[in-house]
């Protein structure tokens, strides 16, 4: 039996309001989620969806914790983590590709550890696969092709008539809740790069993913066509390049389809609510996006003069600062289903707070100091970078050594961001 959706019925007009990128977001209406449900607290899955950069840090349990530890709201708030490491993006979008389906050879994008090919030769997205199996309590589609997909045997609690009570496994936990959101961080896709590509500083309707920028293998269209025009990719296969082959918004139609499968496709276990925000800043092989002229300086902690198409004083990762562009096409969509929100408070505000936190560090908090665990202050990641050397890379600031995932005070940066943006929504 699938749960009860206690949102189901009832008429939310939740407007979507387009907010300049350079400035806060408009006041937002609350969601009238129920504060109790027959007497008891109100169950909230919070379903977590992202990749590698969701998980380490582990900003979803903290952002459960902070939520709980606020006594005016009174809902139970649980957590329900779907995170596949590598590409998400376009493998979030669909399950299955079949040799016959137009965009079949771009899965070959991704490496070889997100996708699986069948014994009837079909496509399928490891991600995508696992997500409908979580939902929908499926058996594995694939055949066993792609390794992992089952859902993780998680252990929950929540609230009726009689108190707290506890259960394990992700469907048994899942049919407990009350009311379902969806919070993806997950706009970052290294197989299918969203970047200023024209140079102008910004990144628009002309901004076609190059082909030399994608693997041969991806190109072809299922249709026979090459998939290439004018040297860029023509991702909807008519042969033409328009607007609607742009990265940015090719991106944003991909959330926007993985958005409405979460709220539609699995009856009373489809969410009730989805809500998106860009990744934290990272440096994984960000040098090879600037320019030969400053690649002699291309390191950690030394800084740059900004540019329109690289507007920040480190090296960062370019790639995933745009991506902020395909949340923003997503979210500005006149047509947009109301049930789908932008997470944060800004289009980039979870890049800008990772951002301070890397440079100058942070000592201002939505989360209240009463949560514990919390940090006070969190010092820069700058300031471990100390005679040449870096000096408890993994501890210090909100990045590990690596550079690219974040470490315990990262987890709370982006719990914050997210708890920043969606209580408004939970007033």
């Amino acid at each position: 039996m699938g749960r009860i959706r206690v949102l189901a019925t009832a008429l939310l007009a939740v407007v979507t309001l387009f907010v300049a990128p350079s400035s806060a977001a408009a006041p937002r209406p609350s969601l009238n989620i129920p504060r109790q449900v027959n007497g008891h607290r109100t169950n909230v899955g919070l379903l977590i969806l992202g990749h590698s950069t969701s998980d380490q840090g582990d900003y979803p349990q903290k952002l459960a914790q902070a939520l709980n530890a606020n006594a005016a709201d009174g809902r139970h708030y649980q957590v329900f983590e779907l995170i596949t490491g590598g590409d998400g993006g376009f493998l979030w979008s669909q399950a299955k590709f079949p040799p016959a389906d137009l965009q079949f050879h771009r899965v070959a994008a991704s490496n070889a550890l997100q996708w699986c090919t069948d014994t009837s030769g079909n496509r399928w997205s490891a991600r995508r696969v696992r997500v409908d199996r979580a939902l929908s309590g499926s058996t594995d589609p694939t055949g066993g092709a792609c390794a992992n997909t089952a859902p993780a045997n998680i252990q929950c609690s929540y609230y009726d008539s009689t108190g707290l009570r506890t259960t394990s496994g992700f469907r048994a936990c899942w049919q407990k809740m009350d009311v379902t959101l969806a919070l993806i961080q997950d706009t970052t896709n290294r197989s299918w790069p969203i970047d200023d590509w024209t140079g102008d500083g910004s990144v628009t309707n002309v901004d076609f993913w190059p082909a030399s920028r994608i693997n041969d293998a991806a190109e072809p269209c299922g249709n026979g066509r090459s998939g290439v025009v004018n040297g860029n990719i023509d991702w909807n296969c008519d042969g033409l390049l328009a607007g609607n082959d742009a990265a940015h918004v090719v991106y944003a139609g991909w959330l926007e389809r993985f958005s409405l499968a979460l709220l539609n496709n699995y009856g009373t276990d489809s969410v009730d609510h989805v809500f998106v925000t860009q990744k934290p800043l990272e440096f994984g092989a960000s040098c090879p996006n600037y320019p030969p002229s400053e690649m002699a300086n291309c390191r950690l902690h030394n800084t740059r003069t900004a540019t329109p198409s690289r507007p920040f004083d480190h090296f960062y990762n370019p790639l995933v600062y745009w991506e902020w562009r395909s949340v923003q096409a997503l979210v500005s969509k006149a047509t947009l289903d109301p049930r789908i929100h932008l997470g944060e408070l800004d289009f980039r505000r979870m890049h800008l707070r990772s951002d301070d936190c890397y440079d100058i560090g942070i000592n201002t908090w939505s989360i209240p100091a009463s949560v514990t665990g919390r940090p006070v202050t969190i010092s820069a990641d700058d300031s471990e970078f100390q005679n040449g050397q870096e000096v408890d890379a993994e501890n210090v600031g909100c990045m590990r050594a690596d550079h690219i995932h974040h470490n315990t005070n990262g987890g709370w940066l982006m719990a914050d961001v997210w708890y920043e943006g969606l209580t408004p929504y939970l007033s």
